[in-house]
């Protein structure tokens, strides 16, 4: 177990990342990649990287954010296959990622599904942590890495990609909260509110407009006010409800950029079924 009174730079890092066949492990969506850069004092000692054959059908919302088909898939080992390899990588390591809880949802499934469970962990999420430092329209992975002059090769949504991306977002964040000393891992998870809590589905009141976008696969528009207050316009399409901290969520592919995003439905000004086509 990680030692909270330890300074951050002193104990193992691993960032995780999944890609998935959806955005909900208790309806049946599975990992079908899975990345995860182990470092120690900042210097990368292990990387896994694995395709993972989810066995079920890829979902179309998914394959349009990552790219990963089922052929890609057909002849790669299933999660149980190689739950002792990811087991190993992260052991005793602080478990760094970026919406950490949507991660830890999955392999906590997974692992389950392999009759293994996911030992106790201390884990820290770049995106809470990011909110908290700085002052952004958007806190995306890869917006926010961009106001920061963060960059990478390799498609985004890709699980290695995004744990390159995420490592660097976190390096950035250390630098800028260690400015004056450095910090314990409790500092820092204390910073984000305390541990991560996994979404689960929504139970509050939502309009039926979104039930009915949701249910017959249409496209909706929205009038949307970000948490600076700016507003904008916007056609997505929406994948899940989700709630946390007493706050409905509305999960789509946002069109504009093809990303998977989080939606406050408190936020929402205005919102109507887009044209069929």
């Amino acid at each position: 177990m990680v030692d909270l009174e330890a300074l951050i730079d002193s104990v193992p890092i691993a960032v995780l990342d999944v890609e998935t066949t959806g955005l909900d492990p208790r309806r049946g969506d599975r990992v079908c990649e899975i990345a995860i850069l182990r470092s120690v004092n900042r210097q990368p000692v292990d990387a896994y990287l694995h395709l993972i054959h989810p066995q079920r059908r890829m979902k179309s919302g998914a394959y349009a954010v990552h790219g990963i088909s089922d052929d890609m898939l057909r002849d790669q080992p299933t999660f149980p296959e190689v739950a002792h390899e990811v087991l190993e990588v992260i052991a005793d390591a602080v478990l760094v990622g970026h919406n950490l809880a949507f991660d830890l949802g999955f392999l906590e499934a997974e692992l389950g599904r392999a009759r293994l469970a996911l030992p106790p962990v201390v884990g820290l999420d770049t995106l809470r942590l990011a909110r908290r430092v700085y002052r952004r329209r958007r806190y995306g992975l890869g917006a926010l890495t961009a106001s920061l002059g963060l960059t990478i090769g390799g498609r985004a949504h890709r699980a290695m990609a995004d744990v390159l991306l995420t490592r660097m977002l976190f390096e950035r964040i250390l630098d800028d909260v260690q400015r004056e000393s450095p910090c314990t891992v409790r500092h820092l998870h204390a910073m984000q509110g305390g541990r991560i809590h996994q979404r689960r589905p929504c139970t509050l009141p939502v309009p039926p407009v979104v039930r009915e976008a949701l249910d017959g696969r249409r496209a909706l528009r929205l009038r949307y006010r970000a948490a600076d207050g700016s507003e904008s316009e916007r056609t997505v399409t929406p994948l899940a409800l989700e709630e946390s901290s007493g706050v409905a969520l509305l999960i789509a592919i946002c069109h504009l950029r093809s990303e998977r995003r989080t939606f406050r439905m408190d936020r929402i000004i205005a919102m109507e079924l887009a044209p069929e086509g």
